[in-house]
Order: C-alpha cells, then sequence, then structure tokens
C-alpha cells in the first residue's frame, strides 16, 4: 500500500491506496514549506538582501499565489528594487485578496520615498488644512526628568504650536521613568510654557517609534485626522515619517531640532531607504516571521470557488514531491 497526503483548505488528509508494485516507487519528497520561505525572505529583508528576498517570496507565491503579507512584501520590497511591473502585479493581485493591506503596501512605498526626501529643518511651518502636531518622545532618566534632546523636541512643538493656533497636538511615548510616562512630562512642559492643555492628548503606551505611530494614528483617526506635521531629531524624522505613512497618516509638514542638522542634510539614497522600508513593514502589522510547518497562515482570506483549485493543487504538489525512482 503507498500513503496518500491530499490537501486542501482545512489541512491535510492522509490515505492510503494500492500499486501494483510497490518497489516501483521510492518514497516523494516533500521538503518546501512556504512559511520557511517567508522566514528566509523576511530575513534577508533585514539584512539588506533584497534580491534574495524577493526571490524566496516568489517561491512562496508558487505554492500559495493568494498568501496577502507575502504579495504585500513583494510589493513593497520590489519597489525597493526599483522593478515596477512586479510592485504593480502584487498591488493588483492585493486588492483583490485584502484591499486594506493593499492600501497599506502603496501607503509605505510612498511614505518612503517622501520620507527619503526629507531635509531636516528647525523652521515652524504654516500649514493650512486640519492637521495635528505629532512630537515623539525620547527617553528619560532614571528620576523622570526629561533629557536635554526632549527638551529641544518640546520647545520645536511649541514653536509650532505658536504658528498653528488652533492644531491639537498629540505628545507620544511611554516608558515611565519614576512613574512619568514621557508623554506625560512632554505635556506638563508644554502646559508649563504656555500651550493650552485643552490642545494636548498623551500617548503614553509607546515603547517604540513603531508603536508612536500605531496608537497615535488610532487617536487621530477617531478625531477624523489623517494629516500630521511631525516633531522630532534630524536623525528620526525620515524614520517616523515612513512608520506614520504605513498606519495611513500622511506627514504635511516637519519640524527638528537643530542636534547634527548638517548631518543629515542630504535626502536618502534608495540603499540608505532599506532600514526604513523594513520598520515600516513592521509598523503596518506585516508579520517578521512565521511559525513552520502546514497548515497555512490564518489570514489567509475566503479563496471562493475560483482559487480553492489553485490553492490546494499547488500544496498538494508540495505534498507529494515531483520525484520518484527505481528499486532494483
Amino acid at each position: 500500500m503507498a500513503v496518500i497526503a491530499v490537501a486542501g483548505i482545512g489541512g491535510v488528509g492522509v490515505g492510503t491506496m494500492p500499486l501494483v508494485s510497490e518497489r516501483s516507487v521510492a518514497p516523494a519528497a516533500t521538503s518546501v514549506d512556504p512559511a520557511t520561505l517567508y522566514n528566509s525572505a523576511q530575513q534577508k529583508f533585514a539584512a539588506g538582501d533584497v534580491a534574495g528576498g524577493l526571490d524566496a517570496i516568489k517561491q512562496a507565491l508558487a505554492i500559495i499565489p493568494v498568501d496577502p503579507d507575502a504579495l504585500a512584501l513583494q510589493a513593497i520590497w520590489s519597489d525597493q528594487a526599483d522593478d515596477v511591473a512586479t510592485r504593480q502585479a502584487a498591488l493588483a493581485r492585493l486588492r483583490g485578496i485584502n484591499p486594506a493591506l493593499a492600501t497599506a503596501a502603496r501607503n509605505i512605498n510612498e511614505g518612503v520615498a517622501e520620507a527619503a526626501r526629507i531635509v531636516p529643518d528647525t523652521t515652524p511651518k504654516a500649514v493650512g488644512g486640519r492637521a495635528a502636531i505629532v512630537v515623539l518622545g525620547y527617553g528619560l532618566g532614571r528620576d523622570g526628568k526629561m533629557a536635554p534632546e526632549l527638551v529641544r523636541r518640546v520647545t520645536a512643538g511649541k514653536a509650532q504650536a505658536e504658528t498653528t493656533t488652533t492644531a491639537p497636538i498629540v505628545v507620544t511615548g511611554g516608558v515611565p521613568k519614576a512613574g512619568i510616562t514621557e508623554a506625560a512630562a512632554m505635556k506638563k512642559w508644554l502646559v508649563a510654557a504656555g500651550v493650552d492643555a485643552a490642545r494636548i492628548t498623551e500617548e503614553g503606551r509607546s515603547g517604540s517609534t513603531v508603536a508612536n505611530a500605531q496608537n497615535t494614528a488610532e487617536i487621530l483617526r477617531g478625531q477624523g485626522i489623517s494629516d500630521i506635521i511631525l516633531i522630532t531629531s534630524p536623525n528620526h524624522i525620515r524614520r517616523g515619517a515612513a512608520d506614520f505613512a504605513a498606519v495611513g497618516m500622511r506627514t504635511v509638514a516637519t519640524v527638528t531640532t537643530a542636534t547634527d542638522l548638517a548631518k543629515y542634510a542630504k535626502p536618502l539614497t534608495r540603499d540608505q531607504q532599506k532600514g526604513i522600508r523594513l520598520e515600516a513593514t513592521r509598523t503596518a502589522k506585516i508579520p517578521a516571521s512565521r511559525q513552520t510547518g502546514l497548515p497555512s497562515p490564518q489570514n489567509l482570506p475566503d479563496t471562493g470557488p475560483g482559487l480553492i483549485t489553485e490553492f490546494g493543487g499547488k500544496l498538494l504538489e508540495t505534498l507529494l514531491g515531483t520525484g520518484s525512482s527505481e528499486a532494483n
């Protein structure tokens, strides 16, 4: 008897069927796991090997063509590689599977390009429309006091608040020290400096720039706001803008501190964009890794009748392999 594995959306079924000669067929290879390929791709992207990562994603999509996270990564990193055709094809397919993720991928591509062009400067900006001022936090001392760079950030935030006098303000940063969050310390400073407390919202849960963007976006979406004026340091402004783009926030203006200003005067080259692109994918909650082994990821869509055959057929092909050998 021979064991036959049959793949479907719900998992793998195993059964037996008689063969004319059990000596005529050797066990088939079943080695390729799409999760392993996905993880390999993410590791390569993190290491800066864009070509290698895209090759692994292409192999994963050959097995599961309807994997939305893999399609999103293909669209995002093909943009890094300046492969317009692959990027557009991946986005088109993703729109039919997971429109929200397709929008996030497009926002990342556009946001990284815009962030790369930012030249840090300290001048407050006159901004029309409804935009919120967002001041990013910086680690407090053990006693809960603000570091000099954080004082410089809130000083820049105050200058912007005096220019856009009706704009709401979000101060974002958690990591409490001596019972005080970065956000609480920033709000206290701004109020003492004369900014109306009613304008200021504290976001005190974040422990990273990724979380700053995710949590602040949640607050601002609740207020119907999607445009921000971003305040931080020159070495942080491009990364911050890309992260906010990943969650659908458009950075319409920036103000930075003067710290090492000249060092960051040139826009990022394409190669230098890899780091902020990688972090933006994390901000969009595209998984950095997956547990290996079947069944496939839980975020695969309801395939509908048109895709079940394709999906199941690819898994079946993977399980059964393609090789056999004669036994002598």
